[in-house]
């Protein structure tokens, strides 16, 4: 390539490019893929056609995690990072763009598995990202990006912290989530260019960094978010939602989204769509929809939690032989790389079954149904129970429900004794039981008492759900010691 034809290139974000980084955000790729292709050929010199194809390769690729388009499109990352170094160094978007292709690059290469590629790109990203800002400190779209890396690193364990200093990296949770808010807010040029991430992220780092479940929902339910037609903010609503036991509100935002085939085709509704109907215990519904994700479904994450679920459904309705071949499925498809999926194979693996009336409270308790729950277990003690993990269950799910109904108080004596009971078993029940004792206590305004809590999560060995309760538990310790 002459120097000539490198003198050329330029960014120019204008009406037209921003109408596609919306199509994308809204997760209308096909449209953005058709409106990128137009109008390469006549500006053929304007950068930000790469990083919107950056843009879409992800979207689709972490979404949908189909491993024979990642074979086709992971290589184009690198070929636009490439490009974009091309661009005049002069320009707030030429290191802002570099650092996006690489921050892609790095979230795709985590979800097919490839993790040392993943942590070098994530570096780069986050030293330009830092460079640029300090190079051009209004240019605001970069606090967005800058802000949910600064979020993330605030979270590395300080054992390690020493590693990420090393590396030119350091964080704190509290700045990152402002970096990302006050972009929020923003009112200058620059307000729209990634807005639409912004309300896409922000969400998640309050619940999962701050772990401030009021105000992330105080949050989505004050802004102006379009659920019906941005399918990527009613991905974010639908996933927190039925994360957080409202599993009514999950499933009204995810059968109202627009059914265009202009969108990218997800199968994440059906899977989200069966956990709300499961939780409804509205078992055939369930059962169909779920079904559905597996039928359509490329990737490998979730698909062996998919199945677990499926071979619940069916012990449930007392189908046993069609339990138990469901649960086969868990042993051999998908991987193990998210909790839900290491939890499902651990079960499958252990091969024996949940107590049915525990069963049944927990998918009503995680849905958001604490009465039809509590009336679940009415008139059941712990000696109802014959196996020690039922009886450690039995005491969990009581305080489960006693928590999430907003009776804190009535909740800890059931968690305490599920910490006594389990301690030892390798089930969740008992490191959970801590870490919401810990979060109660922080509430509580009890710092010193939360962090103990805290700690006994961490201490507990060789359970399910240890990376993601120990990740809580730690960013909980962090937010103590502030206080």
């Amino acid at each position: 390539m002459t120097s000539q034809a490198i003198g050329q290139y330029q960014y120019q974000w204008t009406a037209r490019t921003q109408k596609i980084y919306e199509s994308i955000t809204n997760l209308r790729i096909p449209e953005a893929r058709t409106l990128i292709s137009q109008d390469k050929k006549a500006n053929a010199s304007n950068l930000i056609y790469p990083l919107l194809e950056s843009y879409a390769d992800f979207y689709q690729l972490f979404l949908n995690e189909n491993k024979a388009e990642y074979n086709q499109m992971y290589p184009a990352f690198e070929q636009r990072i490439k490009l974009l170094e091309e661009g005049p160094k002069q320009s707030p978007y030429h290191l802002y763009t570099i650092a996006l292709a690489h921050l892609h690059k790095s979230l795709i290469a985590i979800r097919f598995n490839k993790n040392l590629e993943a942590a070098l790109d994530f570096r780069k990203a986050f030293l330009l990202f830092k460079e640029n800002k300090k190079a051009y400190p209004n240019f605001s779209p970069n606090d967005v990006y800058l802000g949910l890396m600064t979020t993330v690193i605030g979270t590395i364990p300080k054992g390690y912290q020493w590693m990420a200093s090393l590396l030119g990296m350091s964080g704190k949770i509290t700045e990152g989530n402002a970096l990302v808010l006050k972009y929020i807010h923003s009112k200058d040029a620059y307000a729209n260019h990634c807005r639409n991430e912004a309300l896409f992220v922000y969400p998640y780092l309050v619940m999962n960094f701050e772990g401030n479940k009021k105000k992330t929902f105080d949050f989505i339910e004050n802004t102006d978010y379009d659920f019906t037609n941005n399918h990527l903010h009613a991905y974010m609503a639908t996933n927190l939602y039925l994360n957080n036991q409202q599993s009514q509100k999950a499933l009204q935002i995810a059968s109202n989204i627009n059914p265009a085939n202009t969108y990218l085709d997800l199968p994440f509704w059906q899977f989200e769509m069966g956990y709300a109907y499961l939780n409804e215990l509205k078992l055939d519904a369930a059962k169909n929809a779920l079904q559905q994700f597996i039928n359509r479904f490329k990737g490998q994450f979730y698909v062996k939690d998919a199945f677990e679920k499926l071979s619940w459904i069916a012990y449930i309705q007392g189908d046993q032989a069609k339990a138990n071949a469901y649960r086969s499925n868990v042993l051999s498809k998908g991987n193990d790389i998210t909790d839900a999926d290491k939890q499902a194979l651990q079960n499958a693996k252990k091969g024996t079954w949940p107590h049915p009336i525990l069963l049944r409270a927990r998918l009503l308790s995680d849905g958001g149904y604490q009465q039809q729950a509590l009336s679940v277990l009415a008139g059941k003690t712990s000696k109802d129970f014959d196996k020690d993990a039922d009886k450690t269950e039995f005491a969990y799910r009581l305080g489960r429900i006693y928590d999430l109904a907003g009776q804190p108080d009535q909740a800890i004596p059931f968690y305490t004794s599920a910490i006594e009971k389990g301690a030892n078993q390798p089930a969740y029940f008992a490191a959970r039981a801590a870490l919401q004792i810990g979060l109660i206590y922080e509430q509580k305004n009890n710092p010193t008492l939360a962090i103990t809590f805290f700690n006994t999560c961490l201490e507990m060995k060789n359970h399910a759900f240890k990376n993601s309760l120990d990740q809580k538990a730690k960013t909980g310790i962090q937010r103590c010691l502030r206080k």
